[in-house]
């Protein structure tokens, strides 16, 4: 009897999902610039960075916007980009530009990025672009005829950091595109995307916006 009962715990021992572990978070810090702005409170600091998706930028509004919060931390930023016509001696091209906020606790900062002097610019809105499409699923909806598939209905990882992508889509088919956001974890597609552009876009940060000439 006994020794059933030792087989039965050493099989269900096997066969049991492994217990949920704290994702290893990326430490946002060591993405930015030092934070040295500390004339905002907390909750002005988070206002500040929470609307760097809709604030205008130079001249236009935000057409991108990338975003990252750590957790169990007060950490989080925001990188917006949009283009605008420009004129020079090359002629009339597109130049993209970027803005960074970002925030630990009252610690901000404000940055800038200019595609002229910076290639990474467009080289993160181009890892955007490459993502894989997205496939729509309901939790928990079941296939014609089959039980509700419960495995999947959200979830993730304890402590893990959150990511969002703001930008603009296409539906195949259409000729309009729509406003897409879309917000993960760790394992999202696009958590590495935002690291990416994080460590690519470091060295080019100025602390005044791009001149427009």
């Amino acid at each position: 009897m006994l020794s059933s009962l030792l087989l039965t715990l050493m099989l269900s021992a096997q066969t049991a999902p492994p217990p949920s572990q704290p994702w290893p978070r990326i430490r946002l810090d060591g993405y930015l610039p030092a934070l040295d702005d500390t004339s905002r409170s907390f909750e002005e600091a988070r206002t500040f960075v929470l609307a760097n998706g809709e604030a205008s930028l130079p001249w236009t509004p935000p057409q991108v916007e990338m975003s990252a919060a750590e957790d169990l931390s007060r950490t989080s930023l925001s990188v917006a980009f949009n283009w605008v016509w420009l004129t020079d001696s090359q002629g009339r091209r597109p130049i993209w530009f970027a803005r960074l906020r970002a925030m630990d606790g009252e610690r901000t900062i404000e940055r800038f990025a200019d595609s002229r002097q910076c290639p990474g610019v467009e080289e993160s809105l181009r890892q955007l672009d490459a993502l894989p499409a997205l496939e729509p699923r309901t939790p928990g909806l079941p296939e014609p005829g089959e039980a509700p598939d419960l495995t999947d209905v959200g979830g993730g990882y304890l402590h893990d950091n959150g990511y969002r992508v703001r930008l603009r889509g296409l539906f195949a088919g259409a000729r309009y595109s729509q406003r897409l956001e879309v917000t993960g974890g760790s394992d999202a597609p696009f958590a590495p995307v935002i690291a990416d552009s994080l460590t690519r876009l470091k060295s080019c940060w100025t602390e005044t916006p791009p001149p427009r000439r």
